[in-house]
């Protein structure tokens, strides 16, 4: 640190800005104890652009302070940006934490939710502490923060805790600057707090100990609803395979993946293998969701079916750690019906009850923001996320370019998630969903109006998806904010990590998911761009086949095998006596097939996730799917299961030249496949040469436009990537290559990360040229 000399005296005054997550997380009372450790008076203060500390004293003093403050933070701050500057001494004597600005033009980031603190559940555990047992302990270190919130900056009254007024007691920890509670601002006891309560199916609240009952019902095989920091969730017992096909016909979600709840970390490692990341990870005060490897001890294979990996978490709040204490492991899923938003009041969970839930824990903390379980899985040692809510929304993640105005990106039609732009960083919405139905698009306006409200900003530039039936492409016309920006779905996904990564760009980019609307109108979803911020080059692609019946192929993968094959065998596929028309028996292949060479509901489509699905059907997998990828896991979850398997097929590669990109026919793989099966060749080696042959293309695609080109930075992106195998063999082909990997860490692959990308897009159209026209 260096000061300006005053010639007079040795003691100074400075006044710091500090930016990053420094609001909610016991930073003021950090700041008071390195002030009187190090022997300095003056103040320090929430603010709407930050914490403001002044602090005067002797020179070395002040060294001392600014040394602490930045090397002992407490566990949850994070510094980004700090300011210093001399001013005018005043004479101060003593510390003081001042109150609040008044809100107004907030650039403070709002605090996360974080899981219970070893602290806490020591108390929580002690009988000779007022708060033993407490459902609702925290501190300055753990609780809700974000789920609460109202308005900034984060003081108690801009939170729903202001239903609450606090005894003398709790008051008395909350403004001792040495209390771990100083300034906790969910702080309760059981004599001034919220309190938890048990209901029955018909709504009536139930006798006796609330835990102890809900415990008691699930033992019973009963399906009890859980009210947690973000919204409800639904618990049963793991290792009743009657409760948890109960439950998977009550919730409509006949195979879609449960997330488990375990006691603790000992029990994860009995039904799972993790290494040392990711029980990190898991123990984090993020407290996500993380696929893991399943160990194949005693799980019911309702749990997950045809799946390779269980979805695990840790108790993270006070009612979860009490509630486990009867458990080793519960199914903890979201608290509603298949599709639609996560239930997180009691006039929504009045739908729930007795259709789904027999019971229910609730509690009268309002939440004021929906936000489910945010889930990760890691590859090759790095954490990726899949789906981005609680722990880290609504912390922003920087964007490489500040626009000079705010943005909003809409993102995309599945996984959505909005994105508000504000001074260089972007603010991410929790996942939303997908937007299909009315109460999924009144949940998406709802929190976007909220965020907006919080932020204390209304972009006036709008970016969307180029599809034109995304509900968020009609609805940035229907905001009528002025400028319009319209990005290719894919060119997001490659400009997400690139901004992710401070990629100036150009990159290889590798785009595979299911669909994207393409600028020939087709949909693409196997793309390999040279990719820019402000343009694209379609460099190679799947050469196109019919999206047979359009969203029924998505649900039904026998479509895109047929429509595959077709392309290899032609009209011998479905002649009397193929060994192929075999697979179709009992299916309309003749009638679909026509529809689509007629091109009826069957848009050309170069999708990688399709691929995979017609794959997933030719081994065995269902003619009909549930939920989005569940063939592509099952072929995972296949290939896994084999052996030392290193064999490929090729795919074939017609040249490009112009502005014509390189066609990819996948029919020598597909005729290896096949010649496999006829052989006798395990499904599992099947599924697992289906695996290395992606892989192989991807890098000796990317290998060729590398030398090519010079480019040495290679993006990957898009669903297909949340495939774990397909991920770490590509991070094996780039040790030791010409070129350099990227994939995401802090937004999903997904299309939850769309609006990240849409935003970088936008950022640095405007950054380089501000003035442009309305729409574009």
């Amino acid at each position: 640190m260096t000061t300006h000399r005053d010639r007079n005296n040795d003691t100074a005054r400075v006044r710091l800005l500090v930016r990053g997550r420094v609001q909610g997380v016991g930073f003021r009372p950090s700041v008071y104890r390195f002030a009187r450790l190090a022997g300095v008076a003056g103040h320090v203060r929430n603010s709407k652009r930050g914490v403001v500390i002044e602090i005067e004293g002797r020179r070395d003093a002040i060294a001392r302070f600014d040394s602490m403050l930045k090397s002992e933070a407490p566990p949850l701050a994070r510094i980004d940006e700090y300011h210093m500057e001399e001013i005018e001494r005043i004479g101060e004597s003593g510390f003081a934490i001042l109150p609040s600005d008044e809100p107004g033009g907030s650039d403070a980031l709002f605090p996360v939710d974080a899981a219970m603190c070893g602290d806490c559940l020591c108390e929580m555990l002690d009988p000779a502490d007022r708060r033993y047992r407490y459902p609702f302990i925290n501190c300055t270190n753990c609780g809700p923060r974000f789920t609460i919130i109202e308005g900034l900056p984060y003081d108690r009254p801009l939170t729903t805790m202001s239903d609450f007024s606090m005894d003398g007691y709790c008051e008395a920890q909350y403004r001792d600057p040495e209390d771990r509670r100083f300034h906790a601002e969910p702080i309760s006891c059981p004599h001034c707090g919220p309190r938890l309560y048990l209901i029955g199916s018909d709504g009536g609240e139930m006798s006796g100990d609330a835990i102890e009952g809900a415990a008691r019902l699930i033992e019973q095989g009963m399906i009890v609803a859980v009210k947690g920091l973000g919204g409800y969730h639904l618990a049963c017992l793991a290792t009743d395979p009657r409760a948890v096909s109960r439950l998977r016909e009550r919730k409509k979600r006949p195979a879609k993946p449960f997330a488990l709840m375990f006691r603790d970390i000992d029990a994860v490692a009995r039904y799972a293998l993790l290494d040392e990341r990711e029980r990190r990870l898991i123990a984090s005060p993020e407290a996500p969701i993380v696929l893991l490897r399943r160990s194949g001890a005693g799980l019911p294979e309702e749990i997950a079916p045809q799946n390779a990996y269980v979805g695990a978490l840790l108790p993270y709040t006070p009612i979860h750690h009490l509630l486990m204490e009867h458990f080793e492991l519960l199914v903890m899923t979201s608290a509603n019906y298949s599709d639609e938003p996560l239930v997180s009041n009691e006039i929504e969970l009045a739908g729930l009850l007795g259709a789904i839930a027999d019971a229910a824990l609730v509690h009268d903390r309002r939440i004021a923001h929906k936000c489910d379980d945010s889930i990760f899985f890691v590859p090759a040692g790095r954490a990726v996320p899949v789906r981005r809510a609680r722990g880290y929304v609504p912390e922003p993640v920087d964007l490489p370019f500040d626009a000079g105005r705010p943005i909003l990106a809409l993102g995309g039609q599945e996984k959505s998630t909005f994105a508000v732009v504000k001074g260089g960083r972007a603010f991410l919405s929790a996942h939303l969903g997908d937007l299909g139905d009315y109460r999924s698009q009144k949940n998406y306006r709802d929190e976007l109006e909220d965020f907006e409200q919080l932020l204390e900003v209304r972009p006036d530039v709008v970016v969307h998806d180029m599809h034109p039936d995304y509900f968020t492409t009609r609805l940035a016309g229907e905001l009528g904010r002025g400028r319009r920006i319209a990005v290719q779905h894919h060119h997001a996904h490659a400009a997400g990590v690139m901004a992710e990564h401070g990629l100036e760009g150009p990159v290889i980019a590798v785009s595979f998911d299911g669909t994207g609307y393409g600028t020939d109108g087709a949909l693409w979803g196997s793309e390999f761009l040279i990719a820019r911020y402000d343009r694209f080059e379609r460099l190679a692609h799947l050469a196109y086949v019919p999206l047979a019946g359009s969203e029924a192929a998505i649900r039904e993968p026998w479509r895109m095998a047929l429509v595959h094959l077709h392309r290899l065998f032609g009209d011998r596929l479905l002649a009397h006596g193929s060994p192929a028309a075999a697979l179709f028996e009992g299916l309309p292949a003749r009638q679909v097939l026509d529809l689509a060479q007629r091109g009826f509901h069957s848009p050309p489509t170069s999708s990688m996730g399709r691929l995979f699905d017609a794959v997933s059907f030719l081994l065995g997998g269902g003619s009909r799917v549930s939920y989005e990828a569940e063939a592509a896991v099952s072929l995972e979850a296949l290939a896994l299961e084999a052996g030392a398997e290193s064999r490929s097929h090729p795919f074939h590669v017609s040249a490009g030249g112009g502005e014509n990109a390189e066609l990819i026919d996948p029919a020598p793989l597909l005729e290896g496949i096949m010649g496999d099966i006829a052989a006798g060749i395990s499904r599992t080696d099947i599924a697992r040469i289906f695996h290395n042959s992606v892989a192989a293309l991807v890098a000796d695609t990317v290998a060729r436009h590398s030398e090519r080109t010079g480019i040495r930075d290679v993006v990957v992106s898009g669903g297909v990537f949340q495939n774990r195998l397909l991920c770490e063999l590509l991070a094996e082909s780039a040790r030791g290559a010409g070129w350099k990997l990227h994939w995401h860490l802090l937004v999903p692959p997904n299309d939850g990360g769309v609006s990240y990308g849409q935003a970088a897009v936008a950022a640095a159209a405007l950054a380089s040229a501000p003035d442009r026209g309305e729409k574009e």
